[in-house]
């Protein structure tokens, strides 16, 4: 099931939203509190960060496009 973008992210800056999107994808090893703190260290929002770790399911496991990723054109994350 498809959703829509998701705005808050989708909006960042192309190298942070890459560098998000590539953590969610690859970063297998780390707790969702370690994720948050490196993602708050490298200047998302705690709002951004937290919104950005509720998609690391969709991600994990899963290889997208660069223009259909899950928070680029919509695909649900949890606590949406």
């Amino acid at each position: 099931m498809l959703t829509k973008t998701d705005c808050e992210l989708a909006r960042l800056p192309w190298r942070v939203l890459a560098f998000v999107e590539d953590h969610l994808s690859n970063d297998d090893i780390s707790s969702d509190n370690e994720l948050f703190t490196h993602f708050v260290s490298s200047g998302l929002t705690r709002s951004q960060a937290e919104r950005a770790l509720s998609y690391r399911q969709a991600y994990l496991g899963n290889v997208f496009l660069s223009d259909e990723t899950p928070i680029r054109i919509g695909r649900p994350g949890r606590d949406r």
